[in-house]
This record gives C-alpha cells, sequence and structure tokens, in this order.
C-alpha cells in the first residue's frame, strides 16, 4: 500500500512541477492501461457471474467487443508474457458463450452462435478471476521490473495446470491420468 501512495506522491509531485520521470511515465502508462483493460473485463466478469439471468445476446456481444477491442488497444502496454490474453480471452469466452469472436461478426449475427455452457462458464469466471487479479497487481505495481513479472497463464495452461481439461482426456481428467502429461513447473502464482 505504501508503494502505491509513494508513487501518486511522486506523480503528483511530478506533475505540479512539470517534471516527470521516465519511471513515472512508464507506471503512469501501465496504471492507465491496467485501468483500460479491468473497466472491460468487469462487465464480463459480472455476465458470468449472472449466467442464469444474463441470457441477452445483444449485452454479451457488446461487453466481448468492448473486452477484444481494449485488449487489442492496450497490447503494446502489457508485458511480452501477456501477448496470449487476447487468445486466451477469446478462447475462455468461446468455449463458454460460443462469442469468443463477436467483435468480428455482425451483433445481429450473434444469436446464431450464442450457447452458453454451465460447466464452461465457470471456468471462464474462475479464469477471468485470475486476470483481472493479475491485472490489477500489474497497475499498482510501482516497480517497472517488478511489474514484468507478474504472470497470466494462458487459459489452455491455466486448464491443465488446475486439473479442469486436458486435450486428449477431456474435462476434470483423474489424477493419475493427468500426472503422465504434467510436465515442468507450474505457472499458477
Amino acid at each position: 500500500m505504501t508503494d502505491v501512495v509513494s508513487a501518486a506522491g511522486a506523480v503528483s509531485a511530478a506533475l505540479v512541477t512539470g517534471k516527470m520521470t521516465e519511471s513515472q511515465l512508464r507506471w503512469s502508462r501501465r496504471h492507465a492501461s491496467g485501468t483500460a483493460l479491468i473497466h472491460a473485463l468487469l462487465p464480463i466478469s459480472r455476465l458470468l457471474q449472472q449466467r442464469d439471468i444474463a441470457t441477452d445476446t445483444t449485452t454479451w456481444a457488446t461487453a466481448v467487443i468492448n473486452c477484444m477491442a481494449t485488449a487489442q488497444a492496450e497490447r503494446s502496454a502489457m508485458p511480452r508474457q501477456w501477448a496470449h490474453l487476447e487468445g486466451s480471452l477469446r478462447a475462455a469466452l468461446g468455449e463458454a458463450t460460443g462469442l469468443g469472436h463477436a467483435d468480428r461478426i455482425p451483433v445481429d449475427d450473434c444469436r446464431e452462435f450464442f450457447n452458453p455452457d454451465r460447466h464452461w462458464i465457470d471456468f471462464a469466471a474462475d479464469y477471468l478471476t485470475l486476470v483481472l487479479a493479475g491485472v490489477g497487481y500489474w497497475r499498482e505495481e510501482s516497480s517497472t521490473r517488478r511489474a514484468g513479472r507478474i504472470r497470466i497463464p494462458s487459459f489452455d495452461r491455466w486448464l491443465q495446470e488446475t486439473g479442469r481439461y486436458f486435450p486428449g482426456l477431456g474435462t476434470w481428467p483423474s489424477p493419475e491420468a493427468l500426472k503422465k502429461h504434467r510436465g515442468g513447473r507450474s505457472t499458477l502464482p
């Protein structure tokens, strides 16, 4: 918390004097980018949590379109290891609702693809919770070096690491079957 207060104080002092250091500029850009991503992800997170009452295709499509546009716009500010984030969000939303590519088709045609799956909606909701936390930590980190170390695993890797899905083994495979296929360290925090 003191890092955030210190960073905010440094930025406000720099604004008053008219001089910002390179570090302050990077923090300011990271904070703005993280805020934009969080604001785009929160509506989708709420829709996933309200799956039983959130059935309006247009609402879903609009949220997905906004999310994908923001992820594309903020790509240059994100850490390099987050290059998968747009694709991971598409995969999670595609599996959960069928609307992973809603930004590439007319909104009226989204009804044809909208097919919510309760099982995958739960997976996507949990993954978005992880993404929101990671983006939040990244946004608030005052050190550029520490911010660059914040990891968000890809959706596919996260599914495998949490034992929810493994290609060829289906959803919730047995622990014995997973042991044979796991390799290396976990990427989860």
